[in-house]
This record gives structure tokens, C-alpha cells and sequence, in this order.
């Protein structure tokens, strides 16, 4: 059973590089909960977002985060998102 999320996103073009560590599930699940209690003020606030983003956003609450992050922790290991460019632009997200 996999317990942690690993981040990597390169961009070449700017010489920017984030890596961040293995972050555990629990942790996460805490961001989200804290990140949830300002969801309708974001919102508000938000003008470029299109009508679609800010109606999938109001939909969003605990229940569906914590059944995402149990999917993801009942996989195997594996990159969610792998994607890199010709220019050396990446971008890496796995769960281990």
C-alpha cells in the first residue's frame, strides 16, 4: 500500500526547479481540510476562472478528497503524471 506523493516539475526555459520530498497522505489530508475552509472566499475572489472551475470548485468537499486520496493509497506505486518536453520541461508526479 503506498502512503506518500512525490513532486518534480522542471521548466527549462525559466531555470525553474521544484522537488519536493515524499509527502505523506495524512499530510495532505490535512492541507486539504484547511485549504476547504477558504474554498468559498477563493471562490469569490477569483475572477479569471471560467464558470465550469468554479462549479466543479463549489462541488468539492472533505468527503471527495478523502475518497481520492484512499484510491490512490490502495494502488500500487505509479507516476500519476509524466510528462516532458523537448525543451527539458518536466513535470512528475508519483505515488510511492
Amino acid at each position: 500500500m503506498t502512503s506518500r506523493i512525490k513532486i518534480k516539475v522542471v521548466d527549462a526555459k525559466s531555470n525553474f526547479r521544484l522537488r519536493l520530498p515524499s509527502i505523506p497522505f495524512w499530510f495532505i489530508t490535512v492541507l486539504f481540510s484547511i485549504a476547504l475552509k477558504f474554498k468559498d472566499t477563493a471562490i469569490i475572489n477569483m475572477d479569471d476562472l471560467d464558470d465550469d472551475a468554479k462549479f466543479f470548485l463549489k462541488q468539492l468537499d472533505y468527503r471527495m478528497l478523502k475518497d481520492l486520496i484512499y484510491e490512490l493509497k490502495s494502488q500500487s506505486s505509479f507516476d500519476l503524471v509524466d510528462i516532458s518536453t523537448g525543451d527539458g520541461t518536466m513535470v512528475k508526479i508519483s505515488i510511492i
